[in-house]
């Protein structure tokens, strides 16, 4: 397995004045990045692209219309 430095982007509605993308950094080990994200999102459409500088990003649109980023770098 591999391991990956995990950046989360979750966008949300601006609400009382707070950010509306939370941001999470995480730690984990994957052989398919794309699998590890359909099992934490298993409804909506996933988008991948790679990055300029080789990271593979994985967006998530929910049936809500909210999206999620995992951004996944190599270690």
């Amino acid at each position: 397995m591999k391991n990956y430095e995990l950046v989360i982007e979750r966008r949300q509605p601006t609400c009382g004045g707070q950010s509306p993308v939370k941001c999470e950094i995480r730690t984990v080990a994957t052989d398919d990045p794309v699998a590890y994200v359909r099992k934490l999102e298993p409804h909506g459409e996933l988008n991948t692209e790679t990055l300029e500088n080789g990271d593979l990003c994985v967006e998530h649109t929910d049936p809500r219309g909210f999206n999620v980023k995992y951004i996944f770098t190599e270690e």
